[in-house]
């Protein structure tokens, strides 16, 4: 991914339902997750975070920034600040690409993914309360990786969760499904299918 494919994925992005899936409901909390693709001279990375142990759901596992919404904020303005209080980015003005799909979560929670690309910063400042460590995946190996399926029972209705390996790592769950979204979003805009 370069700078100038950006246009056809915002496109692609633009024409996401908004409308929750299927395993949704009235209950669910709303909530976002910032999507950082970071830009550099190798490529476009994406950005990951483990979370802490200590947290009360998903500890240790790979995720996206994010978390509920505050107040009438909109869900970009919430990924924007959970990927700042957790991870110090900083997202610039016009970085935002689009929307995926919104998921539920086992966590009681319905969260709309935003994509945003910007380039790369030089460090991270990580809240030690909530974020272990983060990472970055060179965007074209995740776009070779073949994601493991398998279908569970969500609040009685089956649905399908994605696992990619990635070196020592284990993305999967609701981030491996937002993972498989965006990356068939972006195969679509380079004229793969949807």
């Amino acid at each position: 991914m370069t700078w100038g494919s950006l246009d056809g994925l915002r496109r692609r992005l633009d024409a996401v339902d908004a409308a929750p899936t299927s395993a949704g409901g009235s209950d669910l909390r709303p909530a976002a997750v910032l999507v950082p693709v970071l830009m550099d001279d190798d490529g476009a990375h994406l950005l990951f975070t483990v979370r802490s142990r200590y947290l009360p759901h998903h500890a240790g596992q790979i995720a996206f920034p994010g978390g509920a919404l505050e107040g009438r904020e909109s869900v970009e303005q919430a990924a924007l600040r959970e990927a700042y209080e957790e991870v110090g980015l900083e997202v610039p003005d016009g970085a935002i690409l689009g929307r995926l799909s919104p998921l539920p979560s086992p966590a009681g929670y319905l969260a709309t993914p935003v994509v945003a690309a910007f380039p790369r910063p030089t460090r991270w400042t990580l809240d030690p309360g909530e974020v272990e460590e983060a990472f970055t995946v060179p965007l074209h190996e995740l776009e070779g990786t073949v994601p493991e399926r398998e279908v569970r029972t969500f609040r009685g209705a089956p649905r399908a969760i994605h696992r990619y390996r990635w070196r020592d790592r284990d993305i999967w769950g609701f981030t491996g499904n937002v993972l498989r979204e965006f990356l068939e979003r972006l195969r679509a805009d380079r004229g793969g299918t949807a």
